[in-house]
This record gives structure tokens, C-alpha cells and sequence, in this order.
């Protein structure tokens, strides 16, 4: 569409420094925004695609290893359980699919449920089964796996912009980093740095 903003994920130009690894079908990229000091890391398709849930079968399967060997890199390399979570359309920034892994053992589920209270809540055991239930809703989610491993999906929050973000960032007690676009650009490129850096052995 004429004066449309194009995509940021689908200009690997625009993240070519934070790019920590890529495979044929997915980028892993350090984020802009980093809540903890360093290891925060998204899992993106290359595949111009709104949400996981939209990705197909195929997709899923590889998407789903692809997490599993960063969430147990970043695991290692920052020693700290992690905490996993998408904006399902809605909340997102970047209207491409994104899959967060962040270094912060966090449990969610309850500021979720409080928040958006009365809305439908599903626990889920992969992203296979995300995927099946967004093709049978077709409505926005929030998903996420607090560090205790129980991962969670809520259907059509009215959830605000970066709301994950800004779960993560007050239960860490890091509440000013919950906007990636108000960070102090300098220790934020340190932090995003050392990511790609510290990172990029394991791939």
C-alpha cells in the first residue's frame, strides 16, 4: 500500500548488528529494549507472517526446535531460567510475528488473569497446539510460559501496547525498561551488543 512503513523484520538492513543467528526459515535477533542487563532475544520468521498462530504446520514444527535450542542457550550462557511470551497481534510493535526469550524467571499468570478478568484462558503444551487453537478462534491472544514451565494463552485481551514487556519489566523490578522506545540508546546497544556476542557460539 502506497505510503506504507515497510516491515521491519522483513529488512534484515534494519537489524543486521543484533542479528545473533539465522537458519533457513527463522532469524534470532538481540532486541532493542533489552529489560534484563543483556540475553533478551526474539525468534523471528523470516516469512512476512502477524502471529504464530498464523505460521503453518511445517513452520511450527521448526519453529518449536528453534526455540527449544535458544531457550537452552540463553539458559546457559546467563545461567537464569527464562521466560517466553508473544504478542498475538495484539500489543505488538512490529506487526510480524516475534517470539520473546528473555533470561528472567517470571511468572505471569496471575497479573494476566487479573487484568483481563473474564476473558477465556487456555493452558497449552506447545506451540502446535497455540497454532490449532488460533485456526479455530481467529482473534487476537497474548501466549506465555512462565519460567515454571506452564505455558498459557488468553483470547482477545484489549491488552495495550507492549503489555508483556511491561509485565516482565515490573516483576523484575525494571519497570523503566518496559517502553523499548524510551531506553537510554547507549546502554541499550551495550546490552544488545554483548547479546549478539555472548550468543553467537552457540549457533
Amino acid at each position: 500500500m502506497a505510503g506504507e512503513r515497510p516491515c521491519t523484520f522483513c529488512d534484515r538492513s534494519q537489524f543486521e548488528e543484533q542479528l545473533v543467528a539465522e537458519s533457513e526459515n527463522f532469524y534470532v535477533i538481540a532486541t532493542l529494549g533489552q529489560i534484563t542487563d543483556g540475553g533478551y532475544v526474539l525468534l523471528v520468521p523470516k516469512r512476512h507472517v502477524l502471529c504464530v498462530g498464523d505460521m503453518t504446520m511445517e513452520e511450527i514444527i521448526h519453529m518449536t526446535a528453534e526455540a527449544s535450542k535458544l531457550d537452552q542457550s540463553v539458559s546457559e550462557e546467563y545461567r537464569c531460567s527464562t521466560t517466553i511470551f508473544e504478542h498475538g497481534i495484539v500489543g505488538q510493535s512490529i506487526k510480524h510475528a516475534h517470539l520473546h526469550i528473555i533470561p528472567a524467571a517470571c511468572i505471569m499468570t496471575e497479573r494476566i488473569r487479573s487484568d483481563f478478568s473474564g476473558k477465556e484462558m487456555n493452558i497449552i503444551h506447545s506451540l502446535s497446539d497455540l497454532n490449532l487453537l488460533y485456526r479455530q478462534k481467529l482473534v487476537s491472544y497474548l501466549f506465555w510460559n512462565d519460567y515454571n514451565l506452564r505455558s498459557t494463552v488468553c483470547w482477545d485481551p484489549p491488552a495495550p501496547p507492549q503489555y508483556l514487556r511491561k509485565v516482565v519489566a515490573e516483576y523484575i523490578g525494571k519497570p523503566e525498561r518496559a517502553n523499548w522506545r524510551e531506553m537510554d540508546p547507549v546502554l541499550d546497544k551495550q546490552f544488545w551488543s554483548e547479546t549478539v556476542a555472548r550468543l553467537k557460539k552457540y549457533f
